[in-house]
């Protein structure tokens, strides 16, 4: 951020330079005779340029601004504008007020004593310019005269306060746009440390219920007196539990055991387990290019698969998918006809905002779609909802993501 206050410091200068050229020139057009530059006066000018082409290149280092140099610079501001009154008029030069730029600079920037610092010195300078007299001129400047002088300080007013405006109005956006971007950072980051403890969570889960499924299993095994579909399902429901349980622990134990598949292939792994859980509600799916092959992380399997179970727990006839690939991207449309996502949860959704807990399902944990953006946000991707004949979800993904 400094570096920014440096780069506007150089801005300022180079508008102050211009001001005294524009300032000069018209005193040669209008005046008659016109007033000279003395040769300390061109010296203190040329120091001003010579110095600020520096600035601009120490600008483009690699190496970090800190508050000191940004004083230095200031203090240096301070040097040559007591340099260049002197050589023009002294204390009655009606530009003198020009010091309150730089001031106003370092209140905003510096610490509180760097400022006092600063003031102290600007003080001690212009009271300098009272009792050390500048040289006499073959030719005076035109606010030597009292009306001149009083055009002169009209001026100045207009310049500075335009300059203070601009530039200062510039500074407090980019506060703003700092402290925006900083407080969503911490939301991100509670997000992901919120992501972080239902992953611990699930862990501490895939232990502790390994013994009881296992126990289930069995049990199960020994209802002599049940049906045989009924057993049959109950078996069936726990070499499902038993089959997820061991698919987390894969995932876990490998994370970045990424099996390369046709999309098609990939779509049916993700359908199969659902179209059994949810036999009611038909799935639709379209694939632009079924042949293509990827290797889709785990987290933007089970991404899909959480978005695909939404839709199918949702009061709807039917579920559609589309998805394909480009060169870069994979992207994929789950859409139900249900009633669809409400305004708030839109409005979140587009201001990256879904907040955990927060859901809209009589019986839902409020999870998948915040934990969905999450994910999809580390892997460089983003979580799109819309309302089209109900609720649409659309997920884009690169395919060369960092995490792969």
């Amino acid at each position: 951020m400094l570096r920014r206050h440096v780069q506007m410091l150089v801005n300022l200068r180079w508008a102050f330079a211009l001001l005294l050229v524009l300032t000069a020139s018209i005193c040669q057009w209008w005046l008659t005779p016109a007033p000279s530059w003395s040769t300390s006066l061109v010296m203190a000018f040329a120091l001003l340029i010579v110095i600020n082409v520096l600035s601009q290149l120490r600008l483009r280092a690699a190496h970090a601004v800190d508050p000191d140099e940004l004083f230095l610079q200031l203090l240096f501001d301070l040097v040559v504008l007591t340099w260049l009154f002197h050589e023009s008029g002294g204390s009655s030069n009606p530009f003198v007020t020009y010091y309150l730029v730089p001031l106003a600079v370092a209140a905003s920037t510096l610490a509180t004593r760097q400022t006092y610092s600063l003031a102290l010195l600007m003080l001690v300078a212009y009271g300098i310019l009272f009792w050390w007299p500048s040289a006499a001129l073959p030719v005076p400047w035109p606010w030597h005269s009292y009306e001149g002088h009083l055009l002169g300080m009209w001026a100045n007013f207009g310049i500075s306060a335009g300059l203070l405006v601009f530039f200062l109005g510039r500074m407090h956006q980019r506060l703003r746009a700092q402290e925006r971007h900083h407080v969503e950072q911490q939301r991100q980051q509670l997000l992901r440390d919120q992501a972080l403890a239902l992953g611990s969570l699930a862990a501490t889960a895939v232990h502790d219920l390994a013994t009881p499924i296992a126990t289930l299993t069995l049990l199960a095994e020994e209802l002599d007196a049940a049906p045989a579909s009924v057993r049959s399902d109950v078996q069936a429901q726990l070499q499902r539990c038993r089959g997820i349980l061991a698919e987390l622990r894969e995932q876990a134990q490998h994370p970045e055991h990424l099996p390369e598949q046709a999309l098609a292939s990939l779509m049916e792994h993700l359908l199969a387990p659902l179209r059994e859980a949810y036999v009611q509600t038909p799935i639709r799916v379209q694939l632009a290019s079924p042949h293509a092959l990827l290797a889709l992380p785990w987290k933007a399997q089970q991404v899909i698969s959480h978005v695909l179970k939404n839709a199918l727990e949702a009061p709807t006839t039917e579920v559609r998918v589309h998805a394909r690939l480009s060169a870069t991207h994979f992207y994929c449309s789950i859409s139900d006809d249900g009633p669809g996502f409400s305004a708030a949860m839109l409005a979140a959704a587009r201001e990256r905002r879904l907040e955990p807990y927060a859901s809209e399902k009589p019986d839902g944990l409020g999870l998948g779609l915040c934990l969905a953006c999450i994910t999809l946000d580390e892997l460089g991707g983003q979580l799109i909802l819309a309302n089209d004949q109900g609720a649409t979800v659309h997920i884009e993904l690169p395919i060369h993501a960092p995490e792969y």
